[in-house]
C-alpha cells in the first residue's frame, strides 16, 4: 500500500511524503500538478524522524521542492504524483500557511531563484522580467530601464505607460491579480502607512511597490534588509535612483531612508491594491 500527505503547499513550494510497503520509494521522481498542468518536481529523498520512528521504513520518505504557479492559479489545488505512475495525493488538511509562521526559507514565497528561473524556462517570464524580480527578491529593490518614448509627450501619458510596466512587474511578484493604483505627489514619510496598506491587502506577500517621476529621484536602501537577519541593520545604505525612463521596484521592509534635501521631493508610487477594491 502507498501512503502519502501534502503537508505544505504555498506559491512557491511542496512538501509531504509518501511511503509504499512493498517498494522503495527513496530517490523517486515526484511532481506537483495544477489541475493537468506540471508546476514543479523533486525526489523523495528527505529523512522525517517522526515517519522513521513511525515504522515508515529508513525514514527518507519525504519531499520537498519548489513550484511556480502563473498568476491565478490556486496552491490549495495542487495535487502530488509519482513520476511515471497512477498515485495522486490530494491535499486534504493542507492550508495555506500565514507569511509570519513560514520559516525564513519559505517567508519570500514564490520569488526563490530556482522557481524564478522555472517560470523562465518554461517562457512564464522574459529574460528582463526575470532579472528584474530576481534582483527585487534578491536586494529588496530594481532598477528597471523602460523603453518609454518621452519627446513630445504630457507627463500623464508617460505615467500611465511605465504605470502598465509596474502594474505588469508587481502581479508577477505578486502572483495573483491585482489593480494599481497610482498615487502622485508622494513624499518619503508617507512610505511606512503605504507598507501597511499593502501588508494589510495582501498579507503573505512582501510589500512591494514601484517608484518613479518625471525628474531624478534617489532612495538609500540597504541591501538585503527586507529579509530581515543582521543585514537590517547593518552597514549604509546604497544609492538607487529612479525617474525617466527608470522604473524602480521597492520592498518596502527594506531599510530605506533619503538624503538631505531629497526626502521633499515629490515623486509616483505605482501600489498594488485588490481588484475589488478599485470598484
Amino acid at each position: 500500500m502507498i501512503r502519502g500527505h501534502i503537508d505544505l503547499a504555498t506559491r512557491s513550494r511542496v512538501e509531504g511524503w509518501i511511503h509504499c510497503d512493498r517498494l522503495a520509494l527513496r530517490g523517486a521522481t515526484v511532481l506537483a500538478f495544477h489541475d493537468d498542468q506540471c508546476v514543479g518536481g523533486g525526489r523523495v529523498d528527505l529523512f522525517r524522524q517522526d515517519l522513521a520512528d513511525a515504522g515508515l521504513g529508513d525514514g527518507f520518505v519525504g519531499f520537498g521542492f519548489p513550484v511556480a504557479l502563473a498568476p491565478g492559479q490556486d496552491p490549495r489545488v495542487l495535487d502530488v504524483r509519482l513520476d511515471g505512475g497512477t498515485l495522486l495525493l490530494k491535499q486534504g488538511s493542507t492550508a495555506l500557511a500565514p507569511r509570519e509562521a513560514l520559516t525564513e526559507d519559505r517567508r519570500r514565497q514564490g520569488r526563490d531563484p530556482a522557481a524564478l528561473s522555472w517560470m523562465l524556462g518554461r517562457g512564464w517570464l522574459a529574460q528582463a522580467q526575470h532579472d528584474a524580480l530576481r534582483g527585487l527578491a534578491r536586494f529588496g529593490a530594481h532598477p528597471m530601464t523602460l523603453a518609454v518614448e518621452r519627446r513630445g509627450r504630457d507627463a500623464r501619458g508617460v505615467c500611465d505607460e511605465v504605470a502598465l510596466h509596474a502594474a505588469e512587474l508587481l502581479e508577477l511578484y505578486l502572483q495573483t491579480a491585482i489593480d494599481c493604483e497610482i498615487r502622485d505627489e508622494v513624499r518619503g514619510h508617507e512610505l511606512p502607512a503605504m507598507r501597511s496598506a499593502v501588508r494589510e491587502a495582501f498579507p503573505h506577500a512582501p510589500p512591494v511597490i514601484g517608484l518613479w517621476a518625471t525628474g531624478d529621484r534617489r532612495i538609500d536602501l540597504v541591501e538585503g534588509s527586507h529579509l530581515g537577519g543582521e543585514a537590517a541593520g547593518a552597514g549604509a545604505g546604497l544609492e538607487y535612483a529612479f525617474g525617466g525612463r527608470t522604473l524602480l521596484l521597492l520592498d518596502l521592509d527594506a531599510t530605506i531612508g533619503f538624503r538631505a534635501g531629497d526626502a521633499a521631493l515629490p515623486f509616483t508610487a505605482f501600489v498594488p491594491c485588490r481588484p475589488e477594491e478599485r470598484r
